[in-house]
């Protein structure tokens, strides 16, 4: 039987000292979400994948990375729509810490 999930991103955002935090906190047979804590200074390198993959800052600030493409500032409320194969990748360039949910279908 399926069920309706309430996430509270404030309880369940979690951070590394090495590298950024991923956890995949749903996932059914067309989408995944997963909550990613970037500590200052790390990165998610550009990367590509088979699938759109969408990115919400749910708090902090970093720097959005696509290549070929100069990197752009990101803040709460914004919303990252990635299509399926372009490279992309997180930069947190700030003091403070950045939360991303992550969903790709």
């Amino acid at each position: 039987m399926k069920k309706t999930l309430v996430l509270d991103i404030k309880k369940l955002s979690k951070f590394t000292e090495k590298k950024p935090y991923k956890k995949v906190l749903w996932e059914g047979e067309a989408a995944r979400i997963a909550l990613i804590g970037i500590k200052p200074g790390q990165v998610i390198e550009p990367h590509s994948h088979d699938g759109n993959h969408i990115w919400i800052v749910m708090e902090g600030n970093g720097e959005f990375l696509a290549e070929g493409k100069k990197p752009k500032a990101i803040g709460p409320g914004q919303i990252f729509v990635v299509p399926d194969g372009e490279h992309h990748g997180i930069r947190n360039a700030t003091r403070k810490n950045l939360v991303l949910a992550s969903i790709t279908a």
